[in-house]
């Protein structure tokens, strides 16, 4: 399959906001899809190597696949670079700017009133905010892979790490992810296997999915810096289980209940990140009517069990994930276009 056509949405606050367009390969279905990809990663968390892209399946599938990259990530850039670009911005900044920008691009080149969302980690923390804005009205559905309500949220080596997180504040703006994993990436399956096959198998990929070609590509590829200021933020919400705004007055966690949207929400079964535990309880204050959660793993009548990474990128996930999300996809994106001719 061919590269995908790069597109940029401007942001009110000076952003061009990639998004890279796979048309569908057959008969396409009615709405868009837009993939969003977790922190700390690019457009490759939702389009790997070989077999292992939810874009070339969504699209094979016949599916209008719109891969969006947040500010920071692959090719997403700002408008104006001197002064040089400051990576200061907050979680709200991908709601309030990111989100509303990707969205009025996709619906206007469409000609869609709505789209579907599949997010993965972060991409589906903030489609739970964007489903609390004026933009909720946009989603036909959403898919979120692994993406946490923060409420119970909790891991030995994270609770270490937050108690010192206030050091943070003497940290770079930019914390130098893409440089570490690119340097580290020849020695993908030794880290795993060797230095630190726990942190790998509770935070990223578990054994049954693990694959040392694709975290070679991903560690190459699909890293990105981080903003010391969007570690902090979420260093504050786990410390305190709890979502809040840069000011502490509203929190997306305590509102679930003004999600309307359709909505599916797949946990990893052994992902110690983001535990089945706080998805469960995200799913149960959830306000849609239409709302629907999985535990990937052997739980479920899976043959393999997933951690986080590898429910987008795992060796099994284009056999026992993306048919799941496809299948969830074409139920809802027929009741979008069944809203719509009503309205």
């Amino acid at each position: 399959m061919t590269e995908p056509t790069l597109h940029y949405a401007a942001t009110r606050d000076g952003w061009q906001i990639a998004l890279h367009h796979r048309p569908p390969r057959r008969n396409g279905h009615d709405t868009p899809v837009i993939l969003c990809h977790g922190m700390g990663s690019n457009r490759f968390n939702m389009d790997g190597p070989g077999r292992t892209s939810l874009s070339r399946h969504l699209a094979a599938a016949g599916y209008d696949v719109w891969g969006l990259e947040l500010r920071g990530a692959g090719k997403s850039r700002r408008r104006l670079r001197l002064p040089p670009v400051p990576w200061s911005w907050t979680f709200e900044d991908y709601v309030q700017h990111d989100v509303p920008a990707a969205l009025r691009l996709v619906r206007g080149l469409t000609g869609r009133s709505r789209v579907l969302w599949v997010g993965h980690s972060l991409g589906g923390m903030v489609a739970y905010a964007s489903l609390m804005s004026p933009a909720a009205g946009a989603f036909a559905g959403v898919v979120t892979l692994g993406s946490p309500g923060m409420t119970d949220v909790g891991h030995e080596a994270i609770d270490r790490w937050v108690r010192l997180r206030r050091l943070l504040r003497f940290a770079p703006p930019r914390l130098p992810a893409k440089g570490f994993a690119c340097a580290g990436a020849p020695l993908a399956n030794v880290l795993a296997t060797n230095v630190a096959p726990t942190l790998i198998r509770d935070w990223f990929w578990h054994p049954d999915n693990f694959d040392a070609e694709i975290v070679r590509f991903m560690m190459r590829n699909g890293v990105e810096d981080i903003p010391r200021s969007l570690l902090i933020e979420f260093a504050r919400w786990y410390e305190a289980k709890r979502m809040s705004d840069r000011y502490d007055l509203f929190s997306f966690g305590d509102h679930l209940e003004r999600i309307e949207a359709p909505i599916l929400v797949i946990a990893g079964a052994r992902d110690r990140l983001t535990p089945p535990a706080d998805l469960e309880r995200l799913v149960e204050r959830l306000g849609s009517r239409d709302k629907s959660y999985f535990l990937a793993g052997h739980a479920s009548g899976l043959a393999h069990e997933y951690s986080h990474v590898d429910l987008v990128l795992g060796r099994h996930a284009p056999d026992e994930i993306y048919p799941r999300v496809t299948e969830w996809l074409d139920a809802h994106q027929g009741a979008a276009q069944t809203r719509r001719n009503t309205a």
